[in-house]
């Protein structure tokens, strides 16, 4: 039995050993990645010692992983080898738990089947897919972002676990930001604020603002917290307009209206909220943007090529609507869905720089087919499900920390799904954290709720019982 607990550890020297080796012949063919690696071998030394902490870095990178150092094909990054570290560190703590624990890890078990069934299903693809090895490699994404449910389950049981996660995540959001704005618009797009990809640099800042928000209301006793999280939404919100992302905006707006429906006794406040940014929305792009950022959200012109896009995909669809083309192969597949009838404005992203489908819910649909979309819908919505039913629990037992964080990862969801329509981003490891978070708020929830019911209880009985 020692020996077995053992086996993680010395697994890991092992690797520690292989690493450092590794890094230094990488040194002499590539100084700058072999720096970078070095900083995250540390970083995922921190991660393997405790799991939370890895998932609080994890969360922390989700908002920079474009900006880390990787290899030329982006096939190794100090994010991904964070996730693989919480794999590795996952596994060292279920083996050498108890029984009963281990049992509580693995929960839900139909929840953990419906995920092994959405993978499993883009793994089979590669049998029909034009690209086998692009589907596996799709499969290989999404591995472990499924593996995150399990993972966050087993390293944030507490509510002080939790506000770290989240904690993470805002100050993720304001290091984006405030990076955005100080290194400038990126070469191959003038004009905009983003790490990477603008429309999805707009919907985590989304995310970002609307998590700093609930922490503003639901950190009492802390009145420095309270204020710095109360600057990180204006941040984090002006940053969405200098991204010049519509989806951004179709973000914020839905996110706006998600917290409106989901504010309860508190919507009067949020009405005010949403009113002031709806305004400042206005006066922005009204009075101060540039006549060209202005154009580029109130003209069209086709979404940049999207809509195009999304009219090859659609032909997919309707060619394999059970199937799918194969997970990944949208960019390998669209080129032969070009000469159909339809005019089409930018031919250039499918023939010479294959695009994906700048749509989630339709990139899933033409590569995994009504079947791996009603998967994936379907591991999205118990999360939701989930995070509903731990408002009510945590609004029974009168917790207003824990009511006011679920309340807001709805919000948060609800403004990343409304993103999503104009982003391909079903691997997205901030996402499919998100959705982690659920399960985790439902167990905490629930078990405050338990806990205050039976300190009530034993306090009737004291006060029931006759004096002695």
């Amino acid at each position: 039995m020692t020996a077995r607990s053992e086996l993680p550890t010395r697994l890991l020297g092992a690797g520690l050993v292989g690493s450092a080796l590794l890094l230094g012949v990488l040194a002499g063919v590539n100084p700058a990645l072999a720096v970078g690696l070095t900083v995250g071998l540390a970083l995922l030394v921190i991660a393997m010692a405790n799991l939370t902490a890895g998932i609080c870095l994890l969360a922390f990178l989700t908002f920079l992983d474009t900006i880390l150092p990787a290899d030329a094909e982006g096939t190794l990054s100090v994010s991904k080898l964070v996730g693989l570290v919480l794999v590795l560190s996952w596994f060292a703590l279920i083996t050498g738990e108890e029984r009963g624990r281990r049992e509580q890890i693995f929960s839900p078990p139909a929840f953990v089947f419906l995920l092994i069934c959405f993978v499993g299903w883009a793994a089979v693809s590669a049998v029909w897919a034009e690209d086998s090895g692009a589907a596996l490699d799709a499969t290989t994404r999404y591995l472990p972002n499924a593996m995150l449910f399990l993972i966050v389950f087993a390293g944030v049981r507490t509510r002080e676990q939790l506000l770290w996660v989240v904690g993470s995540l805002v100050v993720g959001a304001v290091v984006a930001a405030v990076y955005g704005m100080v290194a400038g618009p990126p070469p191959d797009d003038p004009g905009r604020v983003a790490i990477g990809n603008a429309n999805e640099t707009a919907a985590s800042l989304v995310a970002g603002g609307t998590l700093a928000a609930a922490l503003a209301f639901a950190l009492r006793g802390k009145p420095v917290l309270r204020v710095l999280m109360t600057i990180a939404v204006p941040l984090c919100v002006f940053a969405v307009f200098l991204t010049l992302s519509r989806g951004g905006l179709v973000a914020l707006g839905a996110s706006l209206i998600a917290a409106i429906v989901v504010a309860g006794r508190r919507r009067g406040v949020v009405l005010g909220v949403a009113a002031a940014a709806v305004l400042a929305t206005v006066i922005y792009f009204g009075a101060f943007a540039p006549a060209e950022a202005r154009d580029r959200i109130l003209e069209l012109q086709g979404g940049t090529g999207r809509t195009d896009i999304w009219t090859v995909g659609w032909r997919m669809v309707e060619d394999q609507p059970l199937l799918g083309v194969g997970a990944g192969n949208f960019p390998v597949a669209s080129i032969h869905y070009l000469l159909e009838p339809g005019a089409l404005m930018r031919t250039d992203f499918i023939v010479d720089n294959p695009k994906v489908a700048h749509n989630t819910y339709l990139n899933v649909l033409a590569e995994l087919g009504v079947v791996g979309l009603a998967l994936f819908l379907a591991v999205i919505a118990f999360p939701l499900w989930w995070v509903a039913r731990a408002v009510g629990f945590a609004g029974r037992a009168g917790d207003r920390q824990l009511e006011v964080l679920a309340r807001a990862m709805v919000v948060v969801i609800v403004g990343l799904l409304a993103a999503d329509f104009f982003g391909s981003r079903q691997y997205s490891k901030q996402l499919w954290l998100l959705l982690g978070l659920c399960p985790v708020l439902l167990q905490i929830s629930r078990a405050e709720l338990a806990s205050r019911r039976a300190k009530a209880a034993t306090a009737d009985r004291a006060l029931s019982a006759p004096p002695s």
